[in-house]
């Protein structure tokens, strides 16, 4: 158990709670929203190319029974719905925080990245019966249509995840890409299902390349539904190291103790910062608190800090600092 966890301390303290800086705040809150405005024009871009590319896809596939064609074009059409939810959140997550969630919306943009891996999740387990089903039912599949049409989704899902990726300053852009990335493997995958069939006639390429872009989306998904479980339930950012953090603050000169220490998202792309600190001299608080503050913007990154001063006695008397 970590030392820097909640304690159950019956000790008198006298405390004082102090936030981080509003300055760093009003900019970093300014610069969230100019993220959220670009990625709205981006996602609606996306969104259209992907669905309507979606179709024509979900058509030639079935024209040609494909399998790899019709598994892509489903593929795509769930991720303009994961746009469509992504852009919704996002709209959402620009609302100010109010008396009921007065962290604002910003885990909006996580739970529609959940939705939309779990959606998709769903969908590709229903293409892997699919897929299943045309080992022992095979159809005969136009090689070269299948080729022609999935080397255009090849253009159109590279210029989308080329986009994505100039934006993905967010979990739900990153979810939109990694779906968009799957695109891109899946239309590679039906080329080459395309060429094969189009020069040896073997048919049954089609749902044995179809299972690999299958395997892979299913790994992504599981992947990315972890990292928005995290931020929605309040767990310590992935990219942040929760013991140095805390022996970091513990070794601040004038500080002998740690502990109720907690860091969480309070966005998909903000954390938080709490913890009780024990402090020698409650009169040298506030240069204390400037240099925590400064230690977990700096190398951390965390400008949302609330820090509760203590004094401890015995603590003191055991780190030689007071009488």
């Amino acid at each position: 158990m970590s030392e820097f966890l909640s304690h159950d301390d019956t000790h008198e303290h006298v405390h004082s709670d102090s936030s981080h800086n509003n300055l760093d705040h009003g900019l970093n809150h300014g610069h969230s929203h100019d993220h959220r405005h670009v990625n709205a024009k981006v996602l609606m871009w996306c969104l259209i190319a992907t669905f309507s590319f979606s179709i024509v896809e979900g058509i030639a596939g079935w024209w040609i029974n494909s399998i790899a064609l019709q598994s892509d074009a489903v593929h795509m059409m769930t991720d303009a719905a994961g746009l469509l939810i992504a852009f919704v959140a996002n709209h959402i997550a620009k609302r100010p925080d109010n008396t009921t969630l007065t962290f604002g919306y910003g885990k909006a943009e996580a739970l529609g990245a959940l939705i939309n891996c779990m959606f998709t999740g769903f969908l590709t387990l229903w293409l892997l019966f699919e897929v299943v089903g045309r080992f022992f039912d095979p159809e005969v599949v136009d090689g070269g249509v299948l080729f022609i049409v999935a080397g255009l989704g090849l253009l159109i899902n590279g210029a989308i995840v080329f986009i994505l990726s100039r934006n993905a300053n967010s979990l739900n852009i990153k979810a939109a890409m990694i779906h968009a990335m799957g695109d891109v493997l899946g239309s590679v995958v039906a080329i080459v299902a395309g060429a094969i069939i189009y020069y040896t006639h073997w048919s049954v390429v089609d749902p044995i390349l179809s299972l690999i872009v299958i395997v892979l989306l299913l790994v992504s998904n599981y992947k990315l539904i972890k990292q928005s479980v995290i931020v929605l339930m309040s767990g310590v950012p992935e990219h942040l190291d929760y013991e140095q953090i805390g022996h970091d603050l513990k070794s601040v000169h004038g500080i002998v103790d740690v502990h109720d220490l907690h860091i969480w998202y309070i966005s998909a792309n903000q954390s938080a910062l709490a913890a009780h600190v024990v402090a020698c001299n409650l009169d040298s608080w506030p240069s204390l608190l400037a240099e925590c503050q400064r230690i977990l913007l700096e190398k951390y990154g965390i400008s949302h800090v609330t820090l509760q001063t203590e004094f401890d006695d015995a603590k003191c008397r055991a780190a030689g600092c007071c009488d």
